[in-house]
C-alpha cells in the first residue's frame, strides 16, 4: 500500500493569543506551546504559554534550533511531553520533546520557511 505523503500541519495566525484549538493529547500527557520570536541578530526569545497564559520565564537562545532543542531536552515545567510551535505567526504543529530534541533543525528550517512565505 503507497504512504501518502507527509504533510506538515501549519497554521498562521496574527496574534500569538489567537490559539488553535488544543491538541488532542493521551491522557496524563500535558502540552504548552512555545512561542519562539526574533529579538534581533542571533537573539530568540522563547515564551511558554498554557490555556490561562505565560508559564516561566523566558529564555534567550542564538538560534531558532537551538531554542527548539533546548526545549525539547529540559522542559522547565514538570510533566510537559510536547510542545505546539510558535514562530513569526505560524504554527508548526505539535511536538513530542523527543522529537524536538532529535529534529530541531528541520523544525526550525520549516518554520523560517512558513514566515518567509508571509512576507
Amino acid at each position: 500500500m503507497p504512504q501518502a505523503p507527509t504533510m506538515f500541519a501549519a497554521a498562521h495566525h496574527h496574534s500569538p493569543a489567537s490559539r488553535p484549538a488544543p491538541a488532542q493529547e493521551p491522557p496524563g500527557q500535558k502540552s504548552l506551546i512555545l512561542h519562539i520570536a526574533q529579538d534581533g541578530l542571533r537573539c530568540y526569545r522563547a515564551r511558554m504559554f498554557d490555556d490561562e497564559g505565560h508559564v516561566g520565564s523566558a529564555t534567550q537562545h542564538a538560534t531558532l534550533h537551538e531554542a527548539i532543542c533546548w526545549y525539547g531536552q529540559s522542559a522547565p515545567v514538570a510533566g510537559v511531553q510536547a510542545f505546539r510551535i510558535w514562530y513569526g505567526g505560524w504554527c508548526a504543529g505539535s511536538f513530542g520533546r523527543d522529537r524536538m530534541e532529535r529534529e530541531a533543525h528541520e523544525i526550525a528550517d520549516r518554520l523560517l520557511v512558513l514566515a518567509l512565505v508571509e512576507r
